[in-house]
């Protein structure tokens, strides 16, 4: 890729890179890895740096009542094990990702 290109958030949109200043994109079909922000079925990865995708939440908090993955990721980061500025298709730590889906889907299990 050359020029300057932008990371695209929105769930329901299948652009992940976007040019800043141009007309090229590059969607899920064109990369290699599968964006997890961009998919609704498993695997949906979360954390790029140690393969924890939702699953591995949900079945820990079916299992277990709770889920220690994010504890786990934010052990991994303090360790200085994660590259997600070279991993993740965000270019952003997934540790708010790993917060927000291990939280729904705690609330979910607990509406059950």
């Amino acid at each position: 890729m050359h020029g300057s290109y932008s990371f695209c958030p929105a769930r329901d949109c299948s652009i992940v890179y976007f040019e800043d200043r141009g007309s090229q994109q590059f969607t899920v079909d064109d990369l290699r890895i599968r964006v997890g922000l961009k998919v609704n079925d498993d695997p949906i990865l979360l954390c790029y740096c140690f393969g924890f995708d939702e699953k591995h939440i949900r079945d820990e908090i079916e299992q277990t009542g709770n889920t220690i993955v994010p504890e786990n990721v934010s052990r991994l980061i303090r360790e200085g094990l994660c590259a997600c500025d070279a991993r993740n298709p965000s270019g952003m730590c997934c540790l708010g990702d790993v917060n927000k889906s291990a939280n729904r889907l705690r609330e979910t299990s607990q509406s059950r």
